[in-house]
């Protein structure tokens, strides 16, 4: 019962945070991507009881959209280069969520291993891997003030910068193996954006909340009906 009044209260904050039904200012929106590989493309490895990486190699990808500003036409051709590594134990919410933090790199260069136009990529960045356990897709979102961009293309990218990476196509599945995540491969696509957003903090919050409220109105909708 305590859990389940935690859970509630972490969706009814999540909720109010990200301002349903009040206004927000919009982000600005630098670019959207996904990787061209019909493949997975991705690979997530245990490396110890707590320790996870999450790594992509000049993966391939399309820049399916980007900021007016910059005068470049899409889709643009580039290379992703991502090392993520595992910054504390994972953990679970109800059984239902789970999560686990890193921290690490993220680029996109018109050329292999991070070379040529630097289109985005981060100086500093931590994210939160969030996902229903046993789904096959989940989301790594940076955390309130964990990215930083730098690029040849954005003459601004106003604070917050944020960063939502897709990850699709699970395989075998996401969820955990004792306190870290469990292996796994997976393709990609990505949201980059600045500006005013609620904080993913507020979504995570919300998210996490949802995935159990949800059930719980079901269930209280059939016992009425």
């Amino acid at each position: 019962m305590r859990l389940r009044s935690l859970v509630c209260m972490l969706g009814l904050v999540g909720l109010a945070q990200l301002g349903f039904g009040g206004d927000k200012a919009r982000a600005e929106l630098l670019l959207n991507f996904s990787q061209t590989s019909g493949s997975n493309t991705i690979t997530g490895l245990k490396t110890s009881d707590t320790g996870f990486s999450i790594t992509g190699t000049d993966v391939a990808i399309s820049i399916t959209q980007i900021d007016p500003a910059t005068a470049l036409a899409t889709p643009i051709s580039a290379y992703l280069n991502l090392t993520m590594n595992s910054t504390a134990a994972a953990g679970t919410v109800g059984g239902v969520v789970d999560y686990q933090n890193f921290s690490g790199t993220f680029t996109l260069t018109s050329g292999p291993g991070g070379s040529g136009i630097n289109y985005l990529s981060t100086t500093a960045l931590t994210v939160s891997a969030v996902g229903q356990s046993g789904a096959y897709n989940f989301v790594l979102g940076n955390l309130p003030g964990g990215v930083a961009f730098s690029s040849d293309v954005f003459a601004t990218m106003p604070a917050p910068q944020n960063l939502s990476l897709q990850l699709g196509n699970v395989l075998p599945g996401y969820g955990l193996t004792g306190n870290s995540l469990s292996n796994f491969s997976a393709s990609i696509t990505g949201t980059a954006s600045a500006g005013a957003v609620p904080e993913p903090a507020s979504i995570v919050a919300a998210l996490i909340g949802l995935t159990i409220l949800a059930p719980m109105g079901r269930r209280r909708l059939t016992q009425q009906g």
